[in-house]
């Protein structure tokens, strides 16, 4: 059976949400205790960016003018519209892998636990166990994410399945 100081490899599955932020309250608290561990922060890329519509009621308005040339051809002065049917537009980013890490490292930096950082691709479950392996890891920490009712029933959860699928040890943090 393994002590708390034989987890020197700790993989931390890091997305932001209320169960990683738990998971890596755990691998600071095992961090703390052992001076040889490592934390391994990753994070399966998921960003959505979203173009949303903004109501922009400053725009600047283009200068009138008595058209231009353009390789010989009279270019005729731009319209001013204000009805515009293709109202500007501004991206959201949704689950950035920099903000995760961000938050990441502010949780870490006052606790003196230096971590690597690593942005996956692909199913979380599999992606994170692949990792693990990779990186020789001694434990795995994962928050659950809550998913209950039918969306569980047939989905699964990311922690069950990386309890499944891991090469080490899984602690999931509820």
């Amino acid at each position: 059976m393994m002590t708390m100081n034989q987890f020197n490899r700790i993989v931390v599955g890091y997305d932001d949400t209320e169960g990683s932020n738990k998971a890596l309250q755990l691998a600071v608290q095992m961090a703390k205790g052992n001076p040889e561990a490592h934390v391994l922060v990753a994070n399966v890329y998921d960003e959505k960016v979203e173009n949303v519509m903004t109501d922009n009621e400053k725009r600047v308005e283009p200068v009138r003018t008595n058209g231009y040339m353009l390789e010989g051809i009279q270019i005729p002065p731009m319209s001013i519209r204000h009805d515009d049917p293709n109202p500007p537009t501004h991206a959201i980013i949704s689950n950035s892998v920099d903000d995760a890490f961000y938050k990441a490292k502010q949780e870490l930096e006052p606790h003196n636990i230096q971590a690597k950082y690593d942005s996956l691709d692909g199913s979380p479950a599999e992606s994170i166990c692949d990792y693990a392996s990779a990186e020789g890891a001694d434990l795995i920490i994962v928050g659950n994410s809550g998913k209950g009712g039918l969306k569980r029933m047939f989905l699964g959860s990311v922690s069950s399945n990386i309890a499944k699928q891991a090469p080490c040890p899984v602690l999931i943090a509820r």
